[in-house]
């Protein structure tokens, strides 16, 4: 009897380690989540959610969102797939109340970021919309619209005040955002980065080489030497 409950044990223990390494192998072959049995999921749980979250059925997608924020409740992330699913089946508001707390949570988020980006515009509070803007530029999201934020925020004066505290400020994502401003700098670009540079802003030598250039091609010579107060990159 002893053995039999020995060798009973030996089984579950390796049906467990079994079911732990394929959910973890699952997280760098997304491929895998779904062989991994339930109970086992947790990375695999992930990977399945951000696969139905906007293709499955809503209320499937929203069962599998649910499933992954009561396994794993901390990452920013799994509340963001959770709003996007709530979004799909018709709650609204608990969608952007979610997206907050995502935005709060972790700022590395874009999805959250871009929601919070448009909810602090149209509510008018463009130093907030400012910060969200920066946080995308700085973790250099390639799928965030940032050209097209960037341009709804500085379309008013007190937008273009608020980037350019923003830009004084200081942080790594000016290099990005003076990067992409020398690609198009339009005049409500150009006022910005000169107010940015009348209050103090410091940016990355070469990213503000590369913003001098553009204002002398466009026409702006006299505000381009403000470029030359920059930081140089430490060897």
């Amino acid at each position: 009897m002893k053995r039999i409950v020995w060798l009973a044990l030996i089984g579950l223990l390796a049906v467990i380690a079994t079911g732990a390494q394929l959910d973890r192998a699952s997280r760098r072959q997304p491929a895998l989540a779904s062989l991994v049995p339930p109970v086992f999921r947790s990375f695999a749980q992930e990977r399945l959610t951000i696969a139905t979250v906007r293709s499955a059925a809503p209320e499937a997608a929203l069962a599998d969102a649910r499933t992954l924020v009561s396994r794993s409740p901390l990452p920013a992330e799994h509340l963001t797939l959770l709003a996007i699913a709530s979004e799909r089946n018709g709650d609204r508001q608990g969608s952007a109340l979610l997206v907050q707390r995502a935005a709060q949570r972790g700022w590395r988020d874009p999805i959250a970021q871009q929601a919070m980006f448009d909810i602090a515009l149209a509510a008018g509070d463009e130093a907030e919309a400012a910060r969200r803007l920066a946080a995308l530029f700085g973790v250099q999201e390639d799928q965030a619209p940032l050209r097209d934020m960037t341009a709804r925020l500085v379309a008013t004066p007190e937008g273009r005040q608020a980037l350019a505290a923003a830009m004084a400020a200081g942080g790594n994502w000016t290099k990005a955002f003076l990067r992409q401003a020398a690609g198009d700098l339009t005049p409500a670009l150009a006022e910005t980065i000169t107010m940015a540079q009348n209050a103090g802003a410091r940016p990355d030598c070469a990213a503000a080489q590369a913003a001098k250039r553009a204002f002398i091609a466009k026409g702006h010579a006299a505000e381009a030497a403000l470029l030359d107060r920059c930081t140089a990159r430490r060897r």
